[in-house]
């Protein structure tokens, strides 16, 4: 079967319990928001259907331990967007509750392109965790790996413990970007993830054409249009 994409990307999202990993996932990639993710913590239950480009995986308790996770589940959902007439598949992985154990290791991360570290702003501790989890990745994840800081529930503005400028002032200091979001309201979720994954594919681009030799057909066989880029990248949501 012909695959029908240019590039796959594994995305991560990483971050304190609670904070609106899994909702931000669903808001994504079904256009869809339901509170009782909030805090999931794998108990076992059914999750929305799928489409052509919009499917969900689960990894049971039986093979967690190859991910380097203890139990319950890891769940992923896919979705294949437009950048610069280029299909690229994402494969966004939600932790699933394993961040309450501090289970997330080298195995997790494994093959991530890019990583979103994502903090409650009506949660302070859960900002201030932020650095932590920045280590966690230095500590297991690829050194060059893409990465954004998302200060999630910006709907929630009367409870707000976390500036959006202390947001800015974090990500600065760690030389990554920085969005508010609401998986709720549906503010900036889609932004956040066509801006990580355009990040990625110039990265990719950059090192493709930096490494390729002229008049060379090896290489990644799925970015064979190398002469056609473009500074601009054009989002179609399918």
């Amino acid at each position: 079967m012909a695959k029908t994409y240019d590039y796959l990307f594994k995305l991560l999202l990483i971050g304190d319990s609670g904070v609106g990993k899994t909702c931000a996932l669903f808001r994504f990639s079904e256009d869809a928001f339901n509170a009782t993710f909030i805090s999931t913590i794998a108990a076992g239950e059914q999750r929305g259907g799928s489409t052509e480009d919009v499917k969900l995986s689960s990894v049971t308790e039986e093979k967690a331990v190859g991910f380097g996770l203890s139990a319950g589940r890891i769940d992923f959902k896919i979705r294949t967007i437009e950048l610069d007439g280029k299909r690229i598949k994402l494969q966004i992985w939600d932790t699933a509750g394993q961040e309450r154990f501090r289970t997330i290791t080298t195995a997790y991360y494994r093959g991530a392109m890019g990583i979103m570290l994502v903090y409650d702003i009506t949660n302070e501790k859960s900002f201030e965790n932020i650095r932590n989890w920045v280590r966690n990745i230095e500590e297991h994840a690829s050194p060059d790996v893409e990465k954004m800081i998302l200060g999630n529930k910006c709907d929630a503005n009367d409870k707000r413990q976390v500036s959006r400028e202390q947001g800015e002032k974090l990500a600065a200091s760690f030389g990554i970007k920085f969005m508010e979001t609401s998986a709720k309201a549906n503010i900036n979720i889609e932004n956040a993830f066509f801006t990580l994954a355009r990040d990625i594919k110039a990265k990719m681009d950059k090192k493709l054409e930096g490494n390729s030799p002229q008049g060379s057909n090896q290489g990644v066989k799925i970015t064979q249009d190398q002469q056609k880029k473009s500074s601009f990248f054009r989002c179609v949501l399918l």
